[in-house]
């Protein structure tokens, strides 16, 4: 018999086409697949490749809506809430990413939660929650009975999962939060968080499974009963990828 759930997390896509071959072989075996986001935006790869991959990975989506999910990135949300200065940001392509994005919202989340038949909960986010993150800008939400994600879930915010939190603040400009590490002033967010970030104030008592932090290599760590794992490719290596059986 196996135990828990098998699930196999696809790290930032940037335009690469390697991950049609991951999902073929996936879906006859596996759980579900998450994609961890930032399908968009590359050096070395056309933006109209990068469409036509980004509405492919979007048609398995449609064909498997409950094996497949879509995490945003940060380079996603950029052209959705037009974050100009974003390394990579292409002007000419956001014309058709903005609109694409927009008009197929629904499709895409900020996160995805799992709890296994042993009560551990795993989160994976785009770049992770850092516990600072979780007490400035969740906790008063989940504490303000006016507040837009109260009013959302008939005043129960606190009874959400992390995911279902997140995914009600797909919208919410407080997600792109950018900490030192990646050139800003404040506190990294679940799109911006650097993997260093996370590592110095991971929001415990939980699994967590994050890209963003290119290394070329997949990545794992255990503190206390928790494990991080960071799965991310670099742009001249080949999308990297994680099955865990949670």
């Amino acid at each position: 018999m196996i135990l828990g759930k098998k699930v196999l997390f696809i790290g930032d896509i940037h335009g690469r086409t390697d991950w049609e071959k991951m999902i073929g072989e996936a879906l006859p075996r596996f759980y579900h697949i998450v994609f961890l986001g930032d399908y968009v935006d590359s050096f070395d790869i056309r933006p109209v490749e990068i469409f036509q991959n980004l509405k492919k990975i979007l048609g398995y989506k449609k064909k498997y809506p409950d094996r497949i999910t879509l995490l945003l990135g940060n380079h996603d949300f950029a052209y959705i809430d037009e974050h100009h200065q974003t390394s990579g940001y292409n002007f000419q392509a956001a014309v058709d990413y903005r609109p694409f994005f927009l008009e197929n919202h629904e499709y895409f989340d900020v996160a995805w939660g799992y709890t296994n038949d042993k009560g551990k909960y795993t989160l994976a986010t785009h770049a992770g929650l850092t516990l600072r993150y979780y007490n400035n800008y969740i906790l008063p939400l989940l504490k303000d009975p006016e507040s837009l994600i109260n009013k959302l879930s008939d005043g129960r915010a606190d009874e959400l999962k992390i995911h279902e939190i997140l995914n009600y603040l797909r919208n919410d400009k407080i997600l792109w939060k950018v900490g030192s590490v990646r050139g800003g002033m404040g506190t990294p967010g679940p799109l911006w968080a650097d993997i260093t970030e996370l590592l110095d104030e991971p929001y415990k008592g939980i699994n967590q499974i994050v890209g963003h932090t290119a290394t070329g290599t997949v990545y794992m760590t255990h503190n206390d009963g928790d494990f991080i794992v960071k799965v991310d490719g670099d742009y001249g290596k080949k999308t990297a990828n994680i099955l865990i059986n949670l």
